[in-house]
């Protein structure tokens, strides 16, 4: 070390007292007492220096190392790991939110290793406080900071095992063990035990046994079982699981269902089974022409889940479909009809019709009267639309010509007109072959008709002129029928009906015309005829008396005779008799 010329003097000017302190110093180092040299002074000052320098800079590292272990400096460390340690769960979460059980196992068997060495008790302390109890952390780490002086570890193990901990604290409170099931290898859910999953096969195997009718097993090859760890909101719904594992079995398939009205008649495998049955009841009633059909009930194919092994039955639906049933409707008298004559007509015996009409006089039936009856049709009646195109006679248009010679409402023709022909194309409606409406979409006249030109009556019709209708000339029970019969042991044809009555009843003209005959005539007895303005004749017999005679004119309802019983007569009645061109005909076909 250099000194200054400065120095150097007051060094010597400081000699006589270091002399003096010299002495002292010889006295205590045991050394000559002599001047020191300000060499000497240099190097002692040196080496105060340094050891003063040595003495600061472990002041400093003491005071960095107790900084480094205070209680601020522990709280900072746990908090960064407690970070790193969630940064790291967030990223195991995000990449797949599920690990294995069996290295989770390993890793805390080698935390609770590590914690233990350490001292557990303490470091569980750390790892459970929370956000507001921050305040109990210094006294935990000062027991830390025990530890630590007692193992002499690098810090940075402590620190390492504390993120550890609460790592697994964290993994813990956010995961929970479960089990993960698998269908035929596509994911099914997560359940929380294995008896769960115990429990929703035992109700699938319940479930599939009472829709089957037989005992059911399922499958567990088909099903597998993974543990892992998921959070607490990704376990699955038990019902969920049970629906596809139930859904899987196939206990219940889809069928189809035939219903007419509201009514059911079977199931079938699939909706076109039924369809064919329904095609083939409606097949007798459609036509070449037919566009489509229904039916007039309601009928519905609707879908059904049914068990897998049920069996169908569609010949029953079949014969169901195909039956014939009595159906009630009405009947309306037309003109010239009988009561007998109507109950044949329809299949039917007089008695069995009466039944149906308990109230309606079988004698005195009227035009336009609704007569109830019985009538066979399909179970299923058919209503079918088709699309005709036909040809059509134009009927002779009439042009009438007044005159005098002819009774009001009477006509005869002058010339007769040809009927022209047209071709027509029409939308029919039938139900069960009976066309029930027509409505015409075109018409092309294809020969046009001509003229029709007809004599028309103005001469006032007098009341013995025909009203071209009959009615009946007495009221009694028929006793004997138009047709052949068994009389007095042989056989006879009868030419028309007799009526039963009192002797000496009013007989009446069916229709207003002229006497042709009014006198005695064999088996007829007294008897009374009379020609009609339409040709046909009418025969009164066996009357007790006659009130009219030859070529009187007589009109509908006149009294021409009074009933007996002469001629072949078993009694008193009166015999009626229609003929047409001297034929005789059925009088219960004229008669209302």
């Amino acid at each position: 070390m250099k000194q200054s010329e400065n120095d150097h003097k007051n060094t010597e000017k400081l000699e006589p007292q270091t002399g003096a302190a010299g002495q002292n110093g010889d006295r205590e180092s045991g050394s000559a007492g002599r001047p020191r040299s300000w060499r000497e002074y240099i190097e002692e000052t040196e080496a105060a220096e340094k050891k003063a320098e040595r003495e600061a800079a472990r002041e400093r590292a003491a005071q960095i190392k107790k900084e480094k272990h205070s209680a601020a400096a522990w709280k900072e460390k746990a908090k960064a790991a407690l970070g790193g340690a969630r940064t790291a769960l967030d990223e195991a979460k995000a990449a797949g939110k599920r690990v294995q059980e069996e290295p989770v196992k390993e890793k805390a068997a080698r935390v609770a290793k590590a914690v233990g060495a350490a001292g557990g008790d303490a470091w569980e302390r750390v790892c459970d406080f929370t956000a507001d109890g921050w305040d109990r952390v210094s006294g935990a780490l000062g027991k830390v900071r025990s530890v630590v002086a007692r193992h002499p570890v690098s810090p940075l193990l402590y620190v390492t095992l504390l993120a550890v901990v609460v790592g697994v604290v964290a993994f813990n409170g956010t995961y929970t063990r479960a089990y993960a099931l698998n269908l035929n290898g596509q994911e099914l859910g997560v359940v929380s035990s294995l008896e769960e999953r115990d429990a929703i096969v035992s109700n699938v195997e319940s479930r599939a046994a009472d829709i089957l009718g037989e005992d059911y097993s399922f499958d567990a090859e088909k099903l597998s079982t993974t543990p892992v760890y998921v959070a607490p909101d990704e376990i699955s719904d038990a019902a969920q699981i049970e629906a596809v594992l139930f859904e899987d079995v196939g206990a219940l398939v889809q069928a189809y269902g035939l219903r007419v009205d509201g009514v059911e008649l079977g199931c079938a495998a699939t909706e076109q089974d039924l369809q064919a049955l329904l095609d083939e009841a409606a097949q007798p009633y459609l036509t070449e022409n037919t566009i489509s059909y229904e039916f007039v009930e309601d009928v519905e194919i609707y879908p059904v889940e049914l068990p897998s092994n049920t069996q169908y039955d569609l010949e029953s639906i079949r014969e169901t479909l195909s039956v014939m049933r009595v159906e009630q409707s009405t009947y309306v008298v037309k003109k010239g009809d009988t009561f007998n004559a109507i109950a044949y007509s329809l299949g039917m015996y007089p008695n069995e019709l009466s039944i149906l009409n308990p109230d309606v006089i079988v004698d005195k039936i009227w035009v336009d009267q609704e007569l109830v009856i019985q009538e066979a049709v399909p179970f299923l009646s058919v209503q079918n639309f088709t699309d005709e195109t036909y040809e059509e006679v134009i009927a002779s248009p009439v042009e009438y010509i007044e005159t005098a010679d002819l009774y009001v409402g009477d006509t005869k023709v002058k010339e007769q007109g040809e009927d022209g022909l047209a071709l027509v194309n029409a939308k029919v409606t039938y139900v069960n072959g009976v066309e029930v409406d027509r409505e015409v979409v075109s018409s092309e006249t294809l020969v046009e008709p001509t003229t029709t030109y007809s004599y028309t009556g103005t001469t006032p019709r007098p009341v013995t002129a025909s009203n071209g209708y009959f009615i009946w000339p007495v009221r009694g029970t028929i006793t004997s029928n138009f047709g052949g019969r068994n009389l007095w042991g042989s056989y006879d044809f009868h030419l028309g009906l007799d009526i039963a009555c009192r002797t000496g009843t009013s007989i009446k003209a069916a229709d207003g015309g002229t006497v042709i005959k009014s006198g005695w005539s064999g088996s007829y007895g007294k008897l009374v005829a009379i020609r009609h303005d339409n040709g046909y004749v009418t025969y009164y017999a066996h009357n007790s008396e006659l009130l009219v005679s030859v070529g009187d004119k007589v009109y509908q309802g006149q009294v021409i005779a009074r009933a007996g019983s002469t001629g072949n007569s078993s009694g008193p009645h009166c015999h009626f008799e229609v003929r047409i061109n001297n034929t005789s005909v059925n009088p219960r076909n004229y008669l209302p």
